[in-house]
């Protein structure tokens, strides 16, 4: 049981670590005077994204179509089709 409750207190220790790290790269880019830069890269990142949603929105169906497609090739050849 001691195992156990030094990997959680490690684990818990580890987390706050990162959370500190995190908060204060936050806070060191809030006052970072390059602010500008920083708001054109969010807004590439945002067209990215939308880009990315739009390519899979749009992808969807032949892609599920594909998949279903080599299942079924795979299991013809595995010998597992039900027929």
């Amino acid at each position: 049981m001691d195992r156990l409750s030094d990997f959680a207190l490690g684990l818990y220790v580890r987390t706050q670590n990162i959370v500190h790290r995190v908060k204060q790269g936050i806070k060191s880019r809030l006052r970072d005077e390059s602010g500008a830069t920083t708001v054109e890269y969010a807004l590439l990142i945002a067209v990215i994204v939308i880009g990315i949603i739009a390519a899979a929105t749009y992808m969807f169906d032949p892609l599920k179509e594909f998949f279903k497609d080599v299942v079924k090739k795979v299991k013809e050849t595995a010998g597992l089709d039900k027929k």
